[in-house]
């Protein structure tokens, strides 16, 4: 056996790197994650916040696991987020181990001195193979979110039903460029959704956004073949109070990705939240071609969130939880 690096550059390699991730991911009942082309893009191309790259435990031909590993540039320059996969056949085997081994081995060599992992677990109590492997390693849990699903299409009934506009704001939709008029206030709102949102315990920096920033993830979204729906509330005075935003990816259309929903700590209480939310959905719909399953996780602490998404008729299927292990 020998552990193999993957950078996204070697196709062979990546493909059967991507294979076995995507493999363990559809034994979920609704799996989520990037596609071929996603992936391959974020691994092999140069970006100025992000370096992601892979481990495999190969054995001959067979690969029997993998480590996906996202090193940031900008923020969180201490830690490493790292995702283990192992093939159904080698499970507790050790495989996970060796993996581990070498990504610690890698975190030290780059100075790195926090491990951070994100683990799926059963909806009511959290826990899974997963977690017992991380508890079992040292890992601490940090975070824990609830996985929500919505199935699309809804009804145009139903839409309807729910859209329920804010007096006094102004709906502004947009699809995968910010508006030159708007990308200063929107670039500070992500910043300042990054600040608020709920992270519990983990030892993680919020992001800090500049127009700059905003536009080079729009454009690396578009290389990797993904798509975005925008929608903000702006108040009577042009500021913008709300945004949330959905997507997915050609590669595997039938999963969609509630984003970030976030308003303004001034404008609370308004509804504003369901108000961008809905003509969000209609955005996203109006380009369905087939059934889609929308995803969304928000801390179990996020009951305002949590209490909106079951209001549009999500339903909750798994915890994720965050972990972090000191090296």
């Amino acid at each position: 056996m020998e552990i193999v690096a993957v950078d996204g550059r070697d196709s062979g390699v990546f493909e059967r790197f991507f294979k076995l991730r995507d493999e363990v991911r559809r034994e979920e009942e609704f799996p989520s994650g990037l596609g071929l082309e996603e992936a391959r893009v974020l691994m092999a191309g140069e970006h100025s916040d992000l370096r992601a790259n892979g481990l495999g435990l190969v054995d001959g031909d067979d690969w029997l696991g993998i480590a996906w590993l996202d090193w940031w540039l900008l923020e969180n320059t201490h830690l490493v987020e790292v995702e283990l996969a192992v093939a159904a056949p080698y499970r507790r085997t050790g495989v996970g181990s060796r993996l581990l081994e070498a990504v610690v081995e890698r975190a030290k060599q780059d100075g790195r001195r926090l491990l951070s992992s994100t683990i799926l677990g059963d909806a009511e109590t959290g826990e899974s193979a997963g977690t017992a492997f991380a508890a079992s390693h040292g890992f601490v849990r940090k975070l824990v979110e609830l996985h929500q699903v919505l199935e699309l299409p809804l009804s145009e009934e139903r839409l309807a039903e729910l859209d329920q506009p804010v007096a006094g704001y102004e709906i502004v939709q947009w699809r995968e460029h910010t508006p030159d008029r708007w990308v200063e206030q929107f670039a500070d709102a992500l910043s300042a959704m990054s600040v608020d949102v709920p992270m519990g315990e983990l030892d993680h920096e919020p992001a800090r956004w500049t127009p700059e920033r905003l536009r080079e993830a729009e454009a690396r979204r578009l290389k990797q073949g993904r798509f975005c729906h925008t929608t903000v509330a702006i108040d009577p005075h042009g500021q913008l109070a709300a945004y949330t935003q959905t997507g997915g990816g050609t590669g595997n259309p039938e999963r969609l990705y509630q984003w970030d929903t976030f308003v303004r700590p001034e404008h609370r209480g308004r509804r504003l939240g369901l108000a961008v939310k809905v003509p969000n959905f209609c955005s996203l719909q109006a380009e369905l071609d087939r059934p889609a399953v929308l995803h969304t996780w928000n801390a179990t602490t996020n009951t305002p969130m949590i209490a909106v998404n079951v209001h549009l008729g999500f339903r909750p299927v798994a915890q994720r939880t965050d972990w972090e292990l000191e090296l």
